[in-house]
């Protein structure tokens, strides 16, 4: 998993609108990049609410939020309308920049083991430099402790 001081990898992913955007796109402000699971469970729904209703808060610190997960753009567009989140979701499906970042490990549900993403937040400053690591994320209150870290 990447850590702190680590420069933001490069990527062109689809976001939830089917345009794709690559890391540059969010250079010149604070990033926050959050990868999670699965649109529309309910610890990823959890959450995306979280940041969704702090977001006017990030806005006015000067952060943007991103969410990725493995899911399709369609999957994105579902999960967005249905929960009015304001902020991209990037689709990375061949889990281009999952990997780049390290979060795709071994999980073990009810004795199957499985390869996914372990729900991680990266807090990326406007050059592009790592400065905050979140490895596996308790959803509850994790918003609030990103937000928390911005300066």
């Amino acid at each position: 998993m990447l850590e702190t001081g680590a420069k933001l990898p490069s990527f062109k992913l689809a976001d939830d609108t089917g345009k794709t955007r690559s890391a540059k796109d969010f250079l010149g402000k604070s990033l926050v990049l959050y990868f999670y699971p699965k649109d529309d469970t309910p610890g990823c729904t959890n959450e995306a609410t979280q940041f969704r209703d702090l977001y006017d808060d990030f806005a006015a610190k000067g952060a943007e939020i991103v969410g990725v997960s493995r899911d399709s753009v369609a999957s994105h567009q579902k999960f967005k309308a249905k929960y009015e989140l304001q902020f991209p979701l990037l689709s990375d499906a061949e889990s281009e920049l999952c990997n780049a970042f390290g979060v795709i490990v071994e999980k073990n549900m009810y004795g199957r083991k499985s390869m996914g993403i372990q729900r991680s937040t990266f807090l990326i400053d406007p050059k592009g430099k790592i400065v905050h690591v979140w490895p596996k994320v308790s959803v509850t209150g994790h918003a609030e402790d990103v937000l928390e870290a911005l300066t």
